[in-house]
């Protein structure tokens, strides 16, 4: 087994671095657990909630919205009274703008690294051809820019963008590289639900961090909990409040940790209203006490809000912790801590208006299931870092699909002590059938991450973006970052049928690759243009044509 502890050097870090149950009441964000680290930046009064900016982008001559993002380093206020601790960020110092765009618009990302070092660029939750996905076969080099174009052809959903370099994943993300990104339709444009952004339609990014004494990110990562933090990171800062206008806020709520998993319930016992998942909006509501969150994982929940009321959205310890041992042997995951994530303040005012009743049915569509007969089936057996007793060979490819219709995929987790999910890329799927475990996952809705707690067995109906594409691979991983950079993803290539991978690995792809690392790729080339979608003109085509076929399979 491949075990690391990695400190960074923080002058490689940075260019310029010189320049308890619900009903538990809780003063900070502490816990009922005696082992818990208290969470730093808590012990002061609540600080607004920032709002990440929108970035509509710009509609062209030929009607592509464009978005232009730059990955930069800066210093941020994430600890109140600390303005020095050193960040990164989209066309900011920490996180990213918020982009938004509709079902069948063209867009087109113009991505430049200000950076010091290579990263990439992924639009988790998309259906993409793979020359636009940002995996790791993507890297953006400093100084470079980077221009996927593709067509939006899924339903509203709450998906955003991270980066995805081979073997520096976790570190990349923690540092801040992470936006949301709203695809808006019209069926969800037409429900009678929160819609003002930054008012009662409320972007909520969590994340962690750990903090050394100076103030700055800790970038000490343990060999079996990675880059875990101790205190949660809201919208770019600790201890957030919001003071509500409105008497129901739809908040979106996206789990950015590299590591932690958060089960999110209100400090005053009322139920979460839970309407949309990864993929985007449910048949119908669903009240849930708690809902369990994993990293990358999204879920949007409405809150209503008395006038005057002083409510805070919590992460609860796990009675069960996700199924891993008490025991000395076993690792903490933090499943047992506590955490204020959130205050939320009704309205100021008496004669704010009430919130109407909550639309019985959301988005019909969404209940549809194709069936399963016939259907390619495929296992994958994750265990520590590997999937099916292999890790992550950037040149090898794991899986082949060469058809157009969905496939059912059998997700275990073999371990006895560990926590894994899994993520698909250019995917949505529905959870067939959940086994192995007593523990209570969440497996309604559309999805692209499932939690997997340890033994658990999850049987999936997985639809694809059909792009055909020999040269380039799409990933599939556990979203726990450390297992991921440490080797648990698999490739897999979209072919027509009779075509065979062509998969050959850019050098700028291997930068933070080392001597005896997992990987054994070296020295291959590509040109990024052999790709069938690399042209404008190509893509254009090529979305037009899976667009099409995703409507179809959607509605069998």
């Amino acid at each position: 087994m491949n075990l690391r502890v990695t400190n960074f050097n923080r002058r490689t870090f940075f260019r310029g671095a010189v320049a308890c149950a619900v009903a538990v009441p809780v003063l900070s964000a502490c816990s009922t657990s005696s082992q818990q680290t208290p969470p730093e930046g808590y012990d002061g009064p609540p600080r607004p909630l920032p709002i990440p900016p929108v970035l509509e982008g710009e509609v062209d001559a030929e009607g592509v919205r464009v978005f232009k993002l730059t990955a930069q380093d800066g210093h941020s206020e994430v600890l109140p009274g600390n303005t020095s601790t050193r960040t990164w960020g989209f066309n900011g110092a920490f996180l990213g703008p918020t982009l938004r765009a509709r079902r069948g618009e063209r867009v087109r990302a113009e991505i430049s690294n200000n950076l010091i070092e290579m990263t990439t660029v992924h639009w988790h939750g998309m259906k993409l051809p793979a020359f636009a996905d940002g995996g790791p076969h993507s890297p953006i080099e400093p100084g470079k820019t980077w221009s996927p174009s593709w067509e939006i052809i899924q339903p509203a959903a709450t998906v955003w963008y991270h980066p995805h370099p081979h073997l520096a994943t976790a570190t990349h993300a923690y540092r801040g590289l992470a936006g949301m990104f709203i695809i808006d339709d019209d069926v969800s444009q037409n429900l009678d639900l929160p819609h003002d952004y930054g008012v009662d339609d409320i972007p909520v990014v969590v994340m962690d961090a750990k903090f050394t004494a100076d103030g700055q990110l800790d970038h000490g990562s343990d060999n079996t909990l990675g880059l875990l933090g101790t205190t949660p990171v809201v919208n770019g800062i600790t201890n957030p409040q919001f003071q509500a206008t409105t008497s129901r806020l739809r908040l979106r709520l996206l789990n950015g940790a590299s590591m932690r998993f958060y089960t999110f319930a209100l400090s005053n016992g009322a139920p979460l209203q839970v309407i949309a998942t990864d993929s985007g909006l449910l048949d119908a509501p669903v009240e849930a006490e708690h809902v369990l969150v994993g990293p990358g994982e999204r879920v949007e929940v409405l809150v209503d809000l008395e006038p005057g009321e002083d409510v805070t959205l919590r992460s609860v310890p796990r009675k069960d912790n996700f199924g891993i041992p008490q025991d000395e042997y076993s690792a903490d995951f933090g499943f047992g801590d506590e955490f204020e994530i959130l205050h939320l303040l009704g309205p100021e005012s008496a004669d704010a208006a009430s919130a109407s009743p909550i639309p019985g049915v959301l988005d019909p569509a969404a209940a549809k299931v194709p069936g399963t007969s016939g259907l390619v089936e495929r296992n994958f057996v994750l265990n520590t870092f590997m999937i099916n007793g292999e890790q992550m060979d950037m040149a090898r490819v794991d899986q082949v699909i060469d058809r157009k219709e969905p496939e059912v995929w059998t997700v275990s987790n073999e371990n006895a002590d560990w926590p894994h999910n899994f993520h698909i890329h250019n995917a949505r799927f529905r959870v067939l059938e959940y086994s192995g475990t007593d523990v209570e996952v969440p497996t309604y809705g559309w999805k692209d991450i499932v939690n997997l707690p340890p033994k658990a067995t999850a049987k999936l109906l997985v639809e694809f973006g059909y792009f055909p594409d020999p040269t380039i691979p799409y990933m599939y991983h556990c979203h726990m970052l450390l297992h991921e950079d440490e080797g648990m993803m698999g490739q897999y290539v979209v072919v027509e049928r009779g075509e065979k991978p062509d998969v050959r690995v850019q050098p700028a792809a291997l930068v933070f690759a080392e001597s005896g690392a997992h990987s054994t790729h070296t020295g291959q080339v590509v040109d990024a243009s052999r790709s069938p979608y690399a042209s404008a003109t190509a893509n254009a085509t090529a979305n037009a044509t899976a667009g099409a076929t995703s409507s179809a399979t959607a509605t069998k």
